[in-house]
């Protein structure tokens, strides 16, 4: 847990001050919804909270309504009785926000292809703000998913930051 801190540390100080990630809060706060699927992702992600990943110490934090939260946290094929849902989340949560997808089901669908009750990925539905692709993905890789975008963005302030998705895999 220390190290992780320490890496955050270093990665946010220049001239020995730390910066803040760009963003409305400290720490960034994850509203997740499971949209359909297995339910793996949604495993690891409780383990990622519950664990010995230190993900507050590392700047993030989940919250249980959207009006609160900064990035919607997609897990699952979405189906067409959540896609409702997903929007209504969106809809409620402040300016400014993104959206992160954990899984391949998440991204482009995986293993739920497009028929009568599944709407596949996000990927062509949705801009995308982080892809953590895997399935599912380890805790520590979503972990360094989510840290990947703090870094995109401190290195993104002084100029202008990249555009799309970015993704991460290991």
């Amino acid at each position: 847990m220390g190290l992780i801190r320490a890496v955050f540390d270093a990665a946010f100080r220049q001239g020995g001050t730390r910066l803040k990630p760009v963003g409305p809060r400290w720490p960034l706060l994850l509203f997740h919804i499971d949209t359909g699927g297995c339910g793996g992702c949604g495993m690891e992600l409780e383990a990622l909270a519950s664990g010995p990943y230190d993900m507050e110490g590392a700047g993030f934090g989940f919250v249980q309504s959207p009006r609160t939260a900064d990035v919607l946290l997609v897990t699952g094929a979405l189906t067409r009785t959540m896609a409702p849902v997903v929007d209504a989340a969106w809809q409620a949560m402040p300016k400014p926000k993104g959206v992160i997808c954990v899984g391949g089901c998440a991204v482009d669908g995986g293993y739920f292809p497009e028929n009568y009750s599944v709407l596949g990925g996000l990927d062509r539905k949705a801009a995308i703000d982080l892809q953590i692709p895997g399935c599912p993905p380890s805790p520590q890789q979503v972990l360094d998913g989510l840290c990947s975008l703090f870094r995109q963005r401190v290195r993104g302030a002084g100029g202008p930051q990249a555009e799309g998705s970015s993704s991460t895999s290991s």
